[in-house]
């Protein structure tokens, strides 16, 4: 569900044509509170995958209008350490905090696949596995790269339970590979609160479908720990739900059967499409329900998963019209839904 072409190759182009003063001058970096949940949003521009310099800088901007956080999540194959320098310097010169994330999983084949860069595919040869050293110092490189450009969450693997549930060794090779780089990344940038994310949608329909064995079913999450800073959720309810209206009250607090009521959860990608299974009346519906059914649960960012549609051949039409404003730039009634999140921080935190 993790869209990975939110900084393909044509976006980049594009956000390298933007000059920097057509951006806001101060960049304006804030601590984030302890007890006031933030708004983010990962930045697609107007017109993507084909937006011009100005669409992208329009979004930017767009972006620090409705939230504080602004989400950035890249496959492992097609990582530009450049780009991301200059992703993270053009959202603090808006004064967005960039939320890094790593996939080192695929999107088009289920993320059981491994997600490796052409020239580590080559190196790895036949032993396509994160047991493989050549994989594993790869991966802390990577990782590394990413912890020196200081970012306030750093994320290096999303909805990495779809591994899990598709193929348990490589999930437990790559915990492990995990807990071993949170450490080096600890001495680069300690500050830095690094995690993975879960599919939630997926944890749920595990429960349902045996809950007799809810507390196997956390050691999904508890095998990262204690490393692990924040656990982070994708969420995406609308394939499996009619309506808003028909998300039972416990629907995000059900985490605290597998976590602690004090860990902080950082909702990495939260959707509701407006085409497919949902409309425009239902994503507005679901944004306003938000707080009521995230009151008990310790959010601290809760990130939209799309600024604008975009127009991806590799997704259906609930993934590209997940946005809060659609592909030519018009505005969904979920946008006044989402602004009015931002004034009720205090209400979806215990």
């Amino acid at each position: 569900m993790n869209p990975r072409a939110l900084w393909c190759a044509v976006f980049i182009a594009a956000l390298c044509a933007v000059p920097e003063n057509g951006l806001a001058a101060d960049a304006a970096s804030k601590k984030l509170p302890v007890k006031t949940a933030k708004l983010g949003i990962a930045i697609t521009p107007k017109n993507f995958p084909q937006p011009t310099p100005q669409d992208v800088d329009q979004a930017f901007a767009m972006a620090k209008e409705l939230g504080d956080y602004a989400v950035f999540i890249y496959q492992w194959h097609d990582l530009d350490l450049q780009a991301v320098r200059m992703t993270m310097e053009k959202s603090k010169a808006v004064g967005l905090i960039p939320i890094l994330g790593l996939s080192p999983t695929t999107l088009d084949q289920g993320r059981k696949e491994l997600d490796l860069p052409a020239e580590l595919r080559k190196k790895a040869g036949a032993a396509i596995s994160f047991g493989n050293p050549t994989i594993q110092e790869a991966f802390k490189n990577t990782a590394q790269n990413l912890a020196r450009l200081q970012p306030e969450y750093l994320c290096l693997a999303t909805e990495i339970n779809f591994l899990a549930l598709q193929r348990l060794d490589e999930y437990l090779r790559f915990a492990k590979l995990y807990k071993e780089t949170y450490g080096e990344l600890k001495k680069i940038s300690p500050k830095t609160k690094i995690f993975v994310s879960f599919q939630w949608e997926w944890v749920r329909i595990l429960d349902a479908k045996d809950p007799l064995k809810l507390a196997e079913h956390g050691k999904v999450i508890e095998i990262f720990r204690p490393e692990l800073d924040v656990v982070g959720l994708t969420t995406y309810p609308s394939p499996f739900h009619d309506s808003p209206v028909k998300l039972p009250k416990d629907y995000f607090s059900w985490i605290h059967k597998h976590i602690p009521k004090t860990d902080e959860v950082l909702l990495m990608e939260v959707g509701w499409p407006t085409s497919g299974t949902g409309s425009e009346p239902e994503q507005e519906a679901f944004l306003r329900r938000l707080p009521e059914l995230l009151k008990p649960v310790n959010v601290s960012v809760l990130a939209w998963a799309l600024l604008h549609d975009v127009g991806l051949t590799e997704f259906d039409a609930n993934l590209n019209t997940v946005g809060l404003f659609t592909k030519d730039g018009h505005k969904k009634p979920g946008v006044e839904a989402f602004k009015a999140l931002g004034s009720m921080g205090n209400a979806i935190r215990p």
